[in-house]
């Protein structure tokens, strides 16, 4: 075992370079160098592996860690062996190496058909894409499904008649709604829930009047009578009862629907009564006027009938229905908007009531145009009432006798100064929150310039010449930032910045930070008339700020002549390219902008391809030329 690390007969491996120092150095400077490397790259692996819990294939990982640094610790004994022929050991350590890396490499081959099935970083993308907006899609579906059930919560209980919900087969009712308390004066819902309907019948129905009536229902989908109630204080009212089998969430249940119909019942009694006295008193009256009084009475249900729907649909709502004659004098009006007792307006025209007669005119021309061209209209208006301004949405439509003649117009106005109020508020809030953004970029504006001032006093203070150029450097930076912040709160658009101007104003002020080498120098700039957004302003200011700066410093040395063209162009539908060339000596030597030295270069290559998403391409042939490809996120056209 010892002879592993003995040296044996051997001689140092240094005697093959013949102990030139410049050679030994030379190897072992390489090999250090490359252990070093070899041996912190498992480093890395061991703190990804364990930061990322959930990466696959992490034994994988671990083999190419471990075959990483067998394979440093080769070139460690090749130093080691420029001074000790352990020729063994370090023989020893190649033939594990060796072993190490067929075994990762036979590890690693069956994993690659695994590793080409995980997804990529796009379709990740995509599947989250696809999540959201399907997540986006259901809250919308539960808002609409909410906005349904309050909708229908609203109109069940604010029916004016009483509705029950009734098991089919038990009869018992599972719910009510607030009309029905009311009705049947009880003290709350839990007073009538669970209780059977017929109870609140004066008289029960017998069990064959009741397959009657669900007989009828089978056939007909519905049955509807007139029965004799009593509440839970024990009075006794008349109601128009409605029956219908409904399904709700798969269950089948009755919707039984009660009127009070008490004031009619009552009426008919009368009128019965008054039928039965006078037939006593007229029994010599014809079979004719018997005739002529059902069909009076028919007609007379029928009138309150149409009369009960038309004030359930106007009751309480924000519109009103009104007519008027030739004269525009009003003959009829229902549910008046601006709490005037109709007696006070029939027979009076508009000028008798508005305040305003500047309205009430412009009002009776609306009517006057439809009277006159008998065609219909609807406009908004305004009135003053009750010391402030009305809106309406007022619809005008000619009225015709029976023999098709125009005799007046028929109204409706709904009530919408709500929403001209909410538009109102809504305007002046936008309008407050445009000034408050300006403040802000006001202040952001004189800040940046305090700290460019500072930043000035600073580099005249210094002595390095490098250092201060560094001050002034930033000092550009920051005053380009400053810039935008002056363009976006002097803008009518806070969201969009005029390009044109900012770069004309960017270049003009670094025309005069440079103006001992921009002299024989000319400026020109081709730009597209557009509105970019903040950050893309400010990413483009920046890069423009380096090169054009680069410019005036490097390419045109000893007061050599020559001109700086900036263009910025679209170049696809949704692509733009910016470019910044000069006819100057160019540079030395190729640069990749990836690697560059040059801090300006650096921050010109991290903007493009981290904040533009894009592509920069440098071309150093007759000057320089500089290439930026990106796409825009928002641009709106001037």
């Amino acid at each position: 075992m010892l002879e592993f690390f003995d040296s044996g007969s051997f001689i140092p491996h240094g005697h093959c370079y013949l102990w030139n120092p410049w050679l030994v150095w030379l190897h072992i400077l390489s090999d250090l160098f490359i252990a070093i490397a070899y041996y912190s790259i498992p480093i890395g692996l061991l703190y990804f592996i364990r930061k990322r819990k959930d990466l696959p294939f992490q034994r994988i990982f671990l083999l190419f860690g471990l075959f990483i640094i067998f394979c440093g610790t080769t070139h460690v004994m090749d130093i080691w062996t420029l001074w000790h022929p352990s020729y063994w050991l370090s023989g020893v350590i190649k033939s594990l190496t060796a072993i190490i890396s067929i075994y990762t490499a036979a590890s690693f081959i069956p994993l690659i058909p695994q590793a080409l099935e995980l997804p990529s970083p796009s379709q990740l993308v995509a599947m989250n894409e696809e999540l959201a907006k399907e997540i986006q899609e259901r809250k919308q579906v539960e808002i609409e499904l909410t906005r349904s059930r309050d909708l229908r919560e609203a109109i069940y209980n604010e029916s004016t008649d009483a509705l029950f919900l009734v098991d089919p087969i038990s009869l018992l009712i599972f719910d009510c709604n607030q009309r029905a308390v009311e009705m049947f004066e009880a003290n709350s819902k839990s007073e009538l829930i669970g209780i059977e309907v017929q109870p609140l019948q004066k008289q029960q129905f017998t069990d064959d009047e009741i397959i009657a009536r669900v007989a009828d229902m089978q056939k007909f989908g519905f049955w509807t009578s007139e029965i004799e109630y009593v509440t839970r204080k024990g009075k006794s009212f008349w109601g128009s009862i409605a029956s219908k089998p409904i399904n709700v969430a798969g269950k089948n249940i009755h919707l039984v629907r009660v009127k009070d119909i008490n004031d009619r019942k009552l009426t008919e009694e009368r009128i019965h009564n008054l039928n039965i006295e006078l037939e006593a008193k007229v029994q010599e009256r014809t079979l004719e006027l018997s005739q002529a009084n059902a069909e009076l009475e028919i007609e007379v249900n029928e009138r309150k009938l149409t009369e009960e729907r038309f004030d359930l649909v106007l009751k309480n709502s924000p519109i009103t229905v009104f007519m008027q004659d030739l004269d525009l004098r009003y003959t009829w009006i229902y549910n008046p908007a601006l709490n005037i007792n109709p007696d006070e307006i029939i027979g009076k025209k508009d000028f008798d009531l508005f305040l305003v007669p500047e309205e009430a005119q412009k009002i009776s021309n609306i009517k006057q145009r439809v009277l006159t061209s008998g065609v219909g209209g609807r406009e908004e208006v305004f009135v003053t009432a009750e010391g402030q301004k009305r809106y309406f949405d007022l619809t005008v439509e000619p009225h015709h006798d029976h023999n098709g003649e125009i005799n007046g117009i028929g109204c409706v106005a709904l009530d919408i100064t709500w929403r001209k109020q909410s538009e109102a508020e809504l305007r002046a809030s936008y309008e407050r929150e445009i000034i408050l953004m300006k403040e802000v970029h006001h202040r952001v504006k004189n800040n940046l310039q305090i700290v460019s001032g500072l930043l000035y006093l600073q580099a005249r203070q210094v002595q390095d010449q490098k250092m201060r150029e560094i001050l002034y450097s930033s000092r550009d930076r920051i005053q380009s930032m400053a810039l935008l912040h002056e363009k976006l709160y002097q803008s009518k658009n806070i969201e969009n910045i005029d390009f044109i101007a900012y770069i004309q104003s960017l270049t003009r002020n670094l025309r005069k930070s440079y103006a001992s080498q921009s002299m024989a120098i000319s400026l020109n700039i081709d730009v597209e008339s557009i509105n970019v957004d903040m950050d893309t302003a400010m990413y483009c200011g920046l890069i423009i700020n380096e090169l054009v700066s680069n410019c005036f410093k490097y390419a045109f040395p000893e007061g050599q002549t020559g001109q700086i063209m900036i263009e910025f162009a679209k170049n696809g539908q949704d692509s733009y390219e910016l470019i910044v060339r000069d006819d100057g000596v160019g540079m030395a030597e190729e640069i990749d902008l990836k690697y560059a030295k040059n801090l300006g270069l650096q921050l010109v290559y991290s903007l493009v391809t981290e904040q533009l998403k894009g592509e920069v391409l440098l071309e150093n042939f007759h000057g320089t030329v500089f290439k930026i490809s990106f796409k825009i996120k928002s641009i709106v056209a001037i």
